[in-house]
């Protein structure tokens, strides 16, 4: 299996690619970059400042340079940028009055501004614009970098030439400075990465090992809560989720001893029965008799249905049981069902009453339906008290169809309403369910209703019995 790397770790080396991705972008821009974007600036206010005194020389007067000398000589030191304007005709030009004395264009050849002024006169715009090496006349005869924009303005049979040059700087030193300053930089940020890296070490990764530490006893229903773990949002939620698993994990662990427990018993009761009367009969063949007979087979149906009663549940929590739906009249099904209970009208005195109404028509399951009845008839049986009163009813409102079942036993308390649902529920260390009762029923019928996304429940007072209950939408044609 491949090592983990731990969180702080992987967090420095994220930190650290990106401060790697963003050094490396500044370098680009400052040492490969830098000199053609310093240029293109050289050039775009070159052009800019020729454009300017373009306009101005249109608008005013070519004969009154001190209309515009001004503005030449601002344009000029705002911008860095070397002007002349020339009178050209011809091809023949003269130098204006109006100009900043000391500008590379007063030591630029002759045949170089009159080539460039011919390039501007031809050219569609009136414009030329150049910015290669410049042959300059200088005491040494040197040669300079100059960006230069030539551009005609015509007045009429009038003409002149403005003529903007900017120098080009050597940035070689500029450059090397950058360098160094990226080198000093990098360590810096590499410093405030590792303490950035200790930092979250202490703020988020120690919190979360140890919660996970803690957690390794999570699987015995055990967690000791941190004491750091309201460091931030996420880890306190963290560590509230794994309390409530902890809770959790030990009621699903007292859970599974009752099941043990209950299912032992239960098991143990009717095999007792059974191997007893067996071995009974075996014994003294006088009492081998149809009466002892019955009780071997009563024992052996109820271990079955508790056998099956484990079975569905086990599907349905696994949700390996599919429904059949298919429309029935619900009216018919409980007067079909309610006479499996004529036995107990007999035998035992129950009273069972069924009041049902017509046009009960319903989409579900039938066989599933028919098992959360009976469930709900075999609690009634098992609770209905001395009184041994039943009453069932079936009624047809705002569509939809509701099935109860009342008994006048001793009733249920309020704050044990919600918890009748869960297997083997008890309310002390005595068993809630009777002798006859597999002890899960009502947990299978909660699962088969909601399965049936229906509705049901249980109202119940004590000393007065209690009413179990469910819903189910009528069937769309008969809605």
């Amino acid at each position: 299996m491949k090592k983990q790397i731990k969180l702080q770790w992987k967090i420095g080396s994220y930190l650290i690619a990106f401060a790697a991705v963003v050094l490396a972008v500044i370098f680009v821009f400052q040492s490969m970059l830098l000199e053609p974007m310093y240029e293109r600036s050289r050039k775009d206010s070159v052009v800019a400042v020729s454009d300017t005194l373009k306009a101005l020389l249109e608008n005013g007067d070519f004969d009154d340079p001190e209309e515009y000398s001004e503005e030449l000589m601002m344009s000029s030191a705002q911008n860095d940028v070397c002007i002349q304007i020339f009178e050209v005709n011809d091809y023949s030009w003269r130098q204006t009055d109006v100009n900043n004395g000391g500008c590379a264009l007063f030591r630029l050849h002759p045949e170089e501004i009159r080539t460039q002024i011919k390039k501007a006169s031809k050219s569609s715009d009136g414009r030329y614009f150049s910015d290669d090496e410049m042959d300059i006349r200088t005491p040494e005869n040197g040669k300079f970098r100059n960006i230069i924009c030539t551009q005609i303005v015509e007045d009429d049979d009038e003409m002149l030439a403005i003529m903007v040059t900017a120098g080009i700087t050597p940035i070689n030193a500029t450059t090397g400075t950058l360098r160094t300053q990226m080198l000093y930089i990098s360590l810096i940020i590499l410093v405030m990465i590792l303490g950035l890296v200790l930092l979250l070490n202490r703020k988020i990764a120690r919190p979360i090992r140890n919660i996970t530490e803690n957690a390794k006893e999570l699987s015995h229903g055990e967690y000791k809560e941190s004491s750091d773990h309201r460091a931030y949002a996420e880890v306190d939620e963290l560590n509230s989720t794994l309390v409530q698993a902890a809770m959790d994990i030990r009621k699903a662990d007292k859970a599974r001893n009752d099941l043990i427990a209950n299912v032992s018993h239960d098991l143990r009761t009717p095999l007792t029965m059974i191997s007893g009367y067996g071995e009974m009969m075996i014994d003294l063949p006088e009492e081998k008799n149809d009466e002892n007979l019955q009780v071997i087979v009563d024992e052996s149906r109820r271990l079955n249905a508790l056998v099956n009663d484990l079975l569905d549940l086990s599907k349905m929590e696994e949700n390996r049981i599919e429904l059949h739906c298919e429309p029935f009249d619900m009216k018919d099904m409980i007067e079909e069902q309610i006479r499996k209970y004529d036995v107990y009208r007999l035998q035992d005195g129950f009273s069972i009453t069924a009041e049902t109404t017509e046009g009960g028509i319903v989409n579900a399951d039938r066989g599933r339906i028919e098992q959360v009845f009976n469930n709900f008839m075999t609690n009634a049986i098992h609770y209905s008290g001395e009184t041994r009163q039943i009453t069932v009813r079936q009624s047809v409102q705002d569509g939809k169809v509701r099935v109860s079942v009342e008994d006048c036993g001793e009733g249920i308390a309020k704050e044990d309403l919600n918890k009748v649902w869960d297997r083997y529920y008890k309310v002390d260390k005595t068993h809630v369910r009777p002798v006859n009762g597999s002890g899960i029923g009502l947990s299978i019928c909660r699962r088969i209703l909601e399965m049936h996304h229906a509705q049901y429940g249980v109202t119940s007072e004590v000393g007065k019995g209690s009413v179990f209950w469910f819903e189910l939408p009528l069937e769309k044609e008969h809605a």
